[in-house]
């Protein structure tokens, strides 16, 4: 909590212990300053982005509404206790208290590296690739990008913000206007990251391993500082981008601000039509048939320009990725990141993303052979560069739970566990026979549960946002899993991966099988099978419009 926070729970107490007291001396004057303090303290939260206060605010401005008319009305002393009014006013106390405890704004939780985290940001610009979404024709491509890495002494320093106050006005509320209500996720610039803005790069780096990351569609770079965050204290160099004008509004570091595409809204609001009934059956389909069709139906309404704005943007992303490997491993860089690649390793490096950036990082290890490893946390395949291939690389594909998932499609829960990605990373032929393509499920998660934003909402309100696991859990097991998966695949640990982790998590997380996928696959007719290939790579082949 902020002091303010705790400042206002407590005026909001005294007064209601105030008002049981009615012995209490000088109790009148009390109840009037008490009243007064929690419309301030209140209304500073509001101003200073904590609008959660502003509930507390309403509260005081009802207390010194009935303190007024009690004055105005000239009510006589009461003796006894306020059987009627102490628990109505206890009441609305409880009420902005827990507006208050219910959206904390508490530490990101330690990485468990022995290094500390330092944090910079810098900007890249493609010239060869201009008038990109919703970029003027002439408008180069500008990417915002944000690395972590192992520091040496971080004494002195402060842990950067969650938010800077210009990324509070703009990052922050677009992300809130998505969900309908601006301000929702301002608070969160009150939260303290464990990374320190522009710390000394850790003495005698060398030959440090690169995981490249990329956000959810309509989000930010750093949606998963807590990740980002354990795997520069284990050693690794973070390298997150924004893709610009597809993400939520970008602050570059000269204070130039990208908003967001005003249609970005408009998709988030989708729900009926004939792509977004394809993308039900995909996911929710009740045979492995009916969701194959929903997948190519949905690739070939993308090709025919319908529902191309994500097609497009798969292959904007990746473009991106690439650029901005290419310019990092060429030295085209700030002076203030130089030193940092001249540490890392990028010959060879782990691709990761979460959802949209998910699906990006499997489009990357398709494409290039710097791919030692890849993550996709709770993405799709976008643009069906990995449907029915081999990924070159290991790679972890960890999701959401898969019931809720099914739920927000409007079908019913599968029987068995599965993973919505069942058609990408291996071919039907051999689905489930790689040993290092993983699956998992994190139980009693939802897809936006997959990032920091279960640590900033409390149950019951962040059930149906973001899951009801523990929020430890929700992050704690992302960060095992993934720093595991790359210990072992991109540093070659001899660690076991995954069975420890599975172990720690037993309760939570549930290896997915894609089994069925093959055993369907060889029931089927061969000319029927080579209807289904030919069709997926027309579909593959025709580049998105």
């Amino acid at each position: 909590m902020t002091h303010v926070d705790l400042a206002l729970i407590g005026a909001l107490v005294a007064f209601v212990l105030a008002w049981w007291l009615r012995p209490l001396p000088g109790r009148l004057a009390i109840l009037w300053t008490l009243a007064a303090l929690v419309v301030l303290l209140g209304l500073y939260g509001l101003i200073d982005d904590r609008w959660q206060n502003g509930v507390g605010a309403a509260v005081g401005l009802v207390f010194l509404l009935v303190l007024g008319i009690n004055r105005l009305r000239r009510a006589p002393r009461r003796e006894g206790w306020p059987y009627v009014s102490g628990p109505l006013f206890g009441i609305l106390a409880a009420v902005a208290a827990a507006s208050i405890v219910l959206f904390p704004v508490d530490p990101l939780p330690k990485p468990s590296g022995r290094h500390p985290v330092g944090v910079r940001s810098f900007e890249l610009v493609d010239a060869a690739r201009p008038g990109l979404i919703s970029a003027r024709p002439e408008e180069l491509r500008r990417l915002l990008v944000r690395v972590w890495y192992p520091a040496g002494s971080v004494a002195g320093l402060k842990p950067r913000r969650y938010f800077s106050e210009a990324e509070a006005d703009t990052t922050a509320r677009t992300l809130g206007e998505l969900v309908g209500f601006g301000p929702f996720f301002t608070y969160v610039k009150h939260v303290r990251t464990n990374s320190y803005e522009a710390a000394p790069l850790l003495a005698g780096a060398t030959g440090l391993p690169v995981v490249f990351y990329s956000h959810g569609y309509t989000s930010f770079l750093s949606q998963n500082t807590a990740l980002m965050e354990e795997l520069a204290s284990h050693g690794y160099v973070v390298v997150s981008v924004q893709h610009t004008y597809d993400s939520s509004s970008t602050v570059f570091p000269n204070g130039d601000v990208a908003p967001a595409d005003p249609k970005l809204a408009d998709m988030a609001q989708e729900t009926d039509g004939p792509v977004a009934r394809a993308q039900n059956q995909a996911i929710g389909g009740a045979t492995l048939d009916e969701r194959l069709e929903g997948y190519l139906a949905l690739r070939e309404m993308a090709l025919s320009g319908q529902n191309d704005r994500l097609a497009r943007s798969g292959e904007i992303w990746a473009a991106d990725r690439i650029f901005v490997h290419d310019q990092l491993q060429r030295g085209a860089a700030p002076p203030a990141i130089r030193e940092i690649m001249a540490a890392a390793d990028l010959t060879r490096v782990g691709e990761m993303g979460m959802s949209f950036g998910g699906a990006t990082a499997g489009t990357v290890c398709m494409s290039d052979r710097r791919c030692a490893a890849g993550v996709n946390l709770d993405g799709g395949d976008f643009p069906f560069a990995a449907f029915a291939a081999d990924v070159p690389a290991p790679f972890l594909m960890f999701h959401s739970d898969v019931a809720n998932i099914s739920k927000r499609v409007g079908a019913a829960p599968p029987a068995q566990p599965r993973s919505f990605n069942e058609f990408s990373y291996e071919p039907f032929a051999t689905a489930g026979r790689r040993a290092d393509v993983y699956r998992v499920q994190l139980k009693g998660s939802q897809h936006l549960g997959l990032s920091d934003f279960s640590l900033f909402v409390r149950r019951p309100v962040r059930d149906p946002l973001f899951g009801s696991a523990p929020a430890t859990v929700m992050v704690g097991a992302q960060n095992d899993f993934v720093r595991a998966f790359f210990d072992r695949h991109l540093r070659g640990a001899n660690n076991r991966f995954p069975q420890p982790q599975m172990a720690r998590y037993e309760r939570w997380v549930t290896p997915l099988r894609v089994d069925a996928v093959r055993n369907w696959w060889a029931a089927k007719p061969a000319e029927e099978q080579a209807g289904i290939l030919a069709r997926i790579e027309k579909a593959r082949a025709a580049p998105a419009p």
